[in-house]
């Protein structure tokens, strides 16, 4: 992966007819989407991807070291070549391949082989290179029909809709560093609205790449807000996440004979040994709606009058989540990465009971719940940026 920060300067009237245009913001203003039986799903995520790259060392004999330290700490993709794919299968990583003649060739032989996440292509090109790309996807599904191809959009482009149309991807990845200076903050909940569009149209995941250089409490905002709006996978810019010490020729040095391994960005470990904690409930949800407090971002609607939940308080988030068994799921997130908010839930009589997440262990735990009138009300506490899943009971009459 090569995604660059660049700024961009897209008109206001190519911004609003665009808005316009994604007229599937009935899904944003509270709506329910249709359902899941009517969308063919072409490809499903293993789970939720956190991709990095890891500095392996250059003597094969600590790459298992290497690959043990990186899922300790939350990840589940790395970037590299298939001479690491027999040491990632063993510790249960698996590794995005580039999309080389080389790596095609190998293809057939990898179709099933679980330590392959997919092939990337390419990233930040322009409409003119999608009818290439479509053959390019083509050639490797045929291949291997059980991993995508990966092609990352630069979403301030708007061109992803034409992406998807002409490429027909597995899966549909793209980048917007909201965080950085002149990148349209604005945007965001509008694009991850139009490629949450885009993807339950076409059956496919969404994957996303943000900036790592964002604040510990940004990243854990982009990647729980994300996680509402449906997203089943994060790379970030940069990938540089992994290493090992060198020494002047580039060898490892070792400490106490063992490899001398560490983390660039722990707070965003952090984060993902919750997501892999949520993974197993999240990877198999379908987003079904959003529900936003004011103040409210663009694109971005309350919950319906007759909502089965009303969240209410300040800068909130509420995913509406249900897995294929029909359970019913919240992912209620702070979008405010600089302060702490309060969550009001209210439920109305078809919920039953909710248990919440212990994001430390993945344990359910069961909510308390107020009754006043015909609703029930549970409060959450959520830290700047925080995100906490809850499971719904819920009695619903055919």
């Amino acid at each position: 992966m090569k995604t660059h920060p660049h700024s961009y300067n897209i008109s206001l009237v190519l911004f609003i007819a665009l808005a316009t245009a994604f007229t599937i913001i009935a899904s944003a203003t509270g709506e329910e989407d249709a359902p899941a039986s009517k969308v063919k799903v072409r490809y499903r995520m293993p789970s939720i991807v956190l991709s990095a790259h890891a500095d392996w060392p250059k003597d094969p004999k600590y790459r298992d070291a290497m690959a043990k330290f990186v899922v300790d700490h939350g990840f589940n993709v790395v970037e590299g070549g298939v001479d690491v794919l027999d040491v990632c299968r063993k510790n249960g990583l698996m590794v995005q391949l580039g999309g080389d003649q080389a790596t095609l060739d190998m293809a057939p032989k990898l179709r099933d082989d679980p330590a392959v996440f997919g092939y990337f292509v390419s990233d930040r090109r322009r409409r003119d290179s999608f009818p290439a790309f479509a053959k390019i996807a083509r050639i490797f599904e045929k291949a291997d029909p059980n991993h995508p191809t990966i092609f990352i959009n630069r979403a301030a482009w708007n061109e992803f809709g034409d992406f998807a149309k002409q490429v027909k991807p597995m899966l549909l990845d793209f980048y917007h560093y909201h965080a950085m200076p002149r990148r349209h903050a604005e945007r965001y909940y509008l694009y991850l609205l139009m490629f949450r569009g885009l993807g339950q149209e076409h059956g496919i995941p969404v994957m996303r790449c943000t900036s790592s250089s964002s604040s510990p409490a940004v990243l854990r905002q982009t990647i729980y807000t994300s996680l509402a709006y449906g997203v089943k996978g994060f790379h970030f810019w940069t990938p540089w996440i992994f290493a090992h010490a060198k020494d002047k020729d580039g060898n490892a040095e070792l400490k106490d004979g063992k490899l001398n391994m560490y983390v660039t960005l722990p707070h965003l470990t952090d984060i993902a040994k919750e997501v892999r904690k949520m993974s197993p409930v999240l990877v198999n949800c379908r987003s079904i709606a959003m529900y936003h407090t004011d103040p409210l971002p663009i694109s971005g609607g309350k919950a319906p009058g007759d909502a089965w939940c009303q969240p209410s308080g300040s800068q909130l988030l509420v995913g509406v989540l249900q897995d294929e068994k029909g359970v019913d799921f919240l992912l209620v997130t702070n979008r405010h990465p600089g302060m702490k908010q309060e969550a009001l839930l209210s439920f109305d009589a078809t919920v039953s009971a909710v248990e919440h997440m212990d994001k430390k262990t993945g344990k359910w735990q069961p909510m308390t719940l107020e009754t006043g009138g015909e609703r029930r009300t549970g409060t959450l506490h959520l830290a700047p940026g925080d995100g906490e899943l809850l499971k719904v009971v819920r009695v619903v009459k055919k």
